[in-house]
């Protein structure tokens, strides 16, 4: 008999030792990123609502070229039981890398490998988690995709975003110095946010910013009382074990977002810091100073290859820009009428 009929013959009652047959990602997404081509793969079909929930967080770009990414989501039970999955899932993920793989360890709830080098990841997750794609988007796609980009030759600058009139003005501060405050000020006055968090320098010319998450700001408790009228707008989330206050501004009437990708005219960068006074102060900044501020405030890099990958990239907006210190005060009209001044 042929080897080949031989094993049709005898392959549905062959021990499925490793589950590739239970398991076989039967249903499939396929979306673009940053204008990338992405495929989201699972056995199981209502997983894959968590694609639309991640993709709806970037900027929409014009298709690029490139390799297809790759993440396969396995769902399967584990031995035993582990109950309803947490809504700080975030705050359990271990995560561990060396060289081109990234582990993502999530609780007992699942694990992930990431291939950063072949553009690839594959997560096992327990049923519980494949019941919240809003946690799967969050713990594990956001995380994967972007690293895929970093990887990918995209600069990342953690920052946050804002254009007017085709000029972009980035922010750039330490953690809880201010940074997203002030940015739901100018967009509140008209200003379109990009991202208050992550913006990202395409390799490609003309200079293309692109942003995640978009249309999304998180607030300090003690900021809330300078946006009485959206309190109810306001959803917790914890972020490095602090609790702050998301709000995404497609909810809010007015307001504008900037949803797609942005090939800015002119780039003013402000290093911001704070103080107690009403006043705010703008001072010129040199590049020194800019480099210093880029350094102390990204994410992810590990690497060396990684850095000077990433440096090289930011280096065109760095080029262009203009140079800014950038003391916040009290007074939020102060501050919307310093940038509209230098605007």
């Amino acid at each position: 008999m042929d080897e080949t009929d031989l094993y049709d013959q005898y392959a549905d009652r062959l021990e499925d030792f490793w589950n590739r047959r239970r398991t076989r990602p039967r249903f499939r997404r396929e979306v673009r990123v940053f204008g990338r081509a992405l495929v989201v793969a699972s056995n199981e079909e209502g997983v894959l609502t968590a694609v639309d929930l991640a993709q709806s967080s970037y900027t929409t770009a014009a298709p690029v070229d490139g390799p297809l990414l790759r993440v396969q989501l396995v769902v399967q039970s584990p031995p035993q039981p582990v109950g309803p999955t947490p809504d700080d899932l975030m705050q359990r993920i271990t995560y561990s890398g060396d060289g081109g793989w990234l582990m993502l360890q999530l609780g007992q709830w699942g694990q992930a490998h990431v291939d950063l080098e072949q553009g690839r990841a594959t997560a096992v997750l327990t049923p519980e988690l494949a019941r919240r794609p809003d946690l799967i988007s969050q713990c594990l796609l956001h995380t994967i995709w972007l690293n895929f980009f970093i990887v990918g030759g995209y600069g990342l600058l953690h920052a946050s975003c804002l254009v007017r009139d085709g000029r972009a003005a980035l922010l750039l501060a330490p953690h809880n110095a201010g940074k997203s405050t002030t940015a739901l000020h100018l967009a509140l006055a008209g200003f379109r946010l990009l991202t208050d968090s992550m913006v990202f320098v395409a390799p490609s010319e003309p200079l293309q910013l692109l942003g995640f998450p978009v249309g999304k700001v998180k607030l300090r408790r003690d900021m809330l009382s300078q946006f009485v009228t959206l309190r109810p707008l306001l959803a917790q989330e914890v972020v490095r074990r602090e609790t702050k206050f998301r709000l995404d501004l497609r909810q809010v009437a007015g307001v504008r977002v900037q949803e797609t990708a942005v090939f800015p005219t002119a780039v003013d960068l402000y290093l911001m810091s704070r103080h107690d006074r009403a006043q705010t102060i703008v001072k010129q900044a040199d590049k020194t100073s800019v480099w210093t501020a880029v350094m102390d405030n990204s994410l992810y890099f590990d690497r060396r290859s990684i850095w000077e990958q990433n440096l090289r990239c930011l280096t065109p907006l760095i080029e262009q820009a203009r140079f800014f210190h950038l003391t916040i005060g009290t007074d939020a009209g102060g501050i919307v009428d310093a940038f509209t001044r230098l605007s």
